[in-house]
């Protein structure tokens, strides 16, 4: 299906070598005219994409985590008493060793955010395309969309 323009406004690009994230700008107005296309259109998110894109997609998976290696910890001690309990607390120690070095791993991934804008005016240049990631912000007034988009200094 062809995509359908449901209104019409402005945007502003502003360059910015102070911020080390880019940001859009939605103004209360233009983003009450977005919701009230959307609504007109049948434009709702189902159920699945409200998961998809909320942190708690994120909280029910470290609980279920959590409760996985919680019940396999008790049934595995519970499970006989030939075992040697020296062994099973390493195996405890080492998987929360593993989890934690996981946890610090990923939260420390990847390259600071404003290095993926730092290439965007050769990328227009040569007719390619940028991704980063964006915040968007909601500012009183009834001004068009502004991007603020970091460069280089």
């Amino acid at each position: 299906a062809e995509p359908k323009t449901v209104f019409y406004t402005g945007l502003t690009i502003v360059p910015d070598a102070q911020t080390g994230r880019a940001r859009l700008q939605i103004s209360q107005t233009a983003l009450e005219r977005l919701k009230n296309a959307s609504a007109n259109n049948g434009g709702t998110p189902s159920a699945v994409q409200n998961v998809m894109h909320s942190s708690t997609r994120t909280i029910m998976a470290g609980l279920f985590m959590f409760l996985a290696v919680s019940f396999a910890g008790v049934w595995l001690a519970r499970s006989g008493q030939r075992r040697n309990h020296k062994a099973i607390a390493a195996v405890l120690v080492a998987a929360v060793v593993f989890g934690l070095a996981t946890m610090i791993v990923r939260a420390n991934a990847g390259p600071p955010q404003y290095l993926r804008w730092w290439n965007l005016s050769q990328s227009l240049k040569d007719g390619k395309a940028t991704t980063g990631p964006l915040d968007v912000e909601i500012v009183p007034g009834d001004d068009d969309l502004k991007l603020i988009i970091p460069v280089k200094k």
